[in-house]
């Protein structure tokens, strides 16, 4: 009988614990998903929000432990990446165990961090602008001024943890990493394929159609490689 392998997600920018409920149902049974989730939304709406990406990584680590007695995959999306990469490392320095694989979608390598747009800076109808054409929320939200008083100050701090996130290169880990970015992105190939400073292994870059937030029209063929990878008998 196959194991159960857990997929632990980790959320982009304004992102909480039901970001990727949609992607849940073409999992199938061998997989657990959990997704970790940042104070300051969601069930931890009455946290204090954290602007330092490396706090949120320590916080996310905490999250982790628990998941990882037995194998799992990781995925993290736009911010989700960035930190999903430094929680690889941290697991890596603290001789945990590592995942199975490793999923990004939408997110540049670590490595050109420096190149992101300042948007946490920009006023807040410009940010709501940069947001609508990133294609992360439904204009209804996008027009609700209440909701949006609420989520804007989230996102706003998730941004300003990783446009004022310096890099800095740390030994590469040991786990493949597969790159999906968007079609219409503004991430170029030379972006993408920077993954390889992370990762000793192999890493596979793919595009499918759509902007940053492509993911939501494609969770059934990124379940598919994921299931794929849960499914590969060498990982027992």
């Amino acid at each position: 009988m196959l194991q159960k392998i857990k997929l632990i997600c980790i959320p982009y920018a304004g992102g909480n614990g039901y970001s990727f409920r949609d992607l849940q149902p073409f999992l199938g049974r061998h997989l657990d998903m959990v997704t970790l989730e940042l104070p300051g939304r969601g069930k931890r709406i009455t946290e204090p929000l954290l602007s330092d990406i490396h706090a949120m990584t320590d916080d996310l680590y905490r999250q982790v432990l628990p998941h990882i007695r037995s194998p799992y995959i990781l995925y993290g999306h736009s911010m989700g990446a960035v930190l999903g990469n430094l929680l690889m490392h941290r697991l890596k320095k603290e001789w945990k165990t590592l995942p199975l694989h490793f999923f990004v979608t939408g997110c540049a390598a670590p490595v050109f961090n420096h190149q992101r747009k300042q948007r946490h800076l920009l006023p807040d109808e410009q940010l709501m602008a940069e947001l609508k054409e990133m294609g992360g929320m439904p204009d209804a939200l996008l027009e609700d001024l209440d909701l949006m008083e609420f989520f804007l100050p989230v996102i706003r701090e998730d941004m300003k943890a990783l446009e004022c996130y310096r890099y800095q290169a740390l030994e590469k880990y040991s786990t493949a990493i597969t790159v999906i970015t968007g079609t219409n992105e503004d991430i170029s190939d030379a972006q993408t394929a920077g993954w390889a400073h992370e990762s000793e292994k192999e890493v596979r870059i793919l595009r499918y159609p759509g902007n940053h937030f492509f993911i939501f029209h494609q969770f059934q063929n990124i379940a598919m490689l994921i299931r794929d990878v849960a499914l590969t008998p060498h990982h027992s």
